[in-house]
């Protein structure tokens, strides 16, 4: 049995909001729920809310970060690595998207008529 002296109890949920569906979660910051209000807007609309959340996303750690050093008891440096992966993927995200927009413009600029 392992000692409690050695590792303390710890209760790794305590961070989390559990009146949150966890749809609603894995949807917050990706623009998803973007999507969802401007149905009926054009493409521009969109697009510019997308890169508008990802903008947040990404400036996201480095204000977390910013708040970890300056003593915020209220922010941890797994808040911030998790900043950080989240910000991650949606650049990669959105560096793929982009490739397969152009590949696909690209591939329609091409058909003969």
């Amino acid at each position: 049995m392992i000692d409690n002296k050695i590792y303390p109890s710890m209760n790794i949920f305590s961070k989390m909001n559990a009146s949150m569906p966890i749809d609603e979660f894995s949807q917050k910051g990706f623009g998803i729920s973007s999507l969802k209000e401007s149905q009926g807007t054009d493409f521009k609309t969109v697009l510019s809310g997308l890169v508008s959340n990802l903008n947040h996303e990404v400036e996201k750690p480095d204000q977390l970060l910013t708040q970890q050093m300056m003593g915020n008891q209220d922010v941890d440096i797994h808040d911030v690595t998790t900043a950080i992966a989240k910000a991650e993927l949606g650049i990669n995200l959105a560096t793929q998207v982009t490739s397969k927009v152009v590949t696909a413009y690209n591939t329609i600029m091409n058909i003969s008529i």
